[in-house]
């Protein structure tokens, strides 16, 4: 099966989205913010990631995907399917409007928090298909 991180300051959806992904024969890894996400995509060199939009700052995952996608130092990484998450829709009724022009931030996938095992793990299936 496959490896993934989580990037996600949240203490429980890291530990139950954890049990729903080793639950389906997954190796989970996780991380609390970016930078510390960053790190692990390079020591673990995981095969999708699961990434919060908003951490310590209301746009850290679009500033971790944009790091992985546009940055020298992770150019082998670059490639990792991406599944881009946030709890903005249930807080404000949408989603983040990313602009055409900004696609290198936008993720391969997106799940509007909070999101079904089902949904998730049918998200995962499609990202690592390919």
């Amino acid at each position: 099966m496959a490896k993934i991180l989580i990037i996600d300051d949240d203490d429980d959806f890291r530990a139950a989205t954890s049990a729903i992904l080793e639950a389906a024969g997954h190796t989970v890894f996780s991380a609390s913010d970016g930078k510390l996400g960053l790190e692990m995509v390079k020591a673990q060199d995981p095969d999708l990631i699961i990434l919060d939009i908003m951490m310590d700052s209301i746009y850290e995952g679009f500033s971790v995907i944009t790091t992985l996608r546009a940055t020298p130092e992770y150019m082998d990484f670059r490639d990792i399917p991406v599944l881009m998450c946030s709890a903005v829709k249930q807080i404000t009724g949408e989603r983040f409007n990313i602009p055409a022009e900004a696609r290198i931030a936008k993720g391969d996938e997106y799940l509007d928090k909070p999101f079904s095992s089902q949904e998730l793990l049918g998200k995962i299936n499609k990202l690592l298909a390919g």
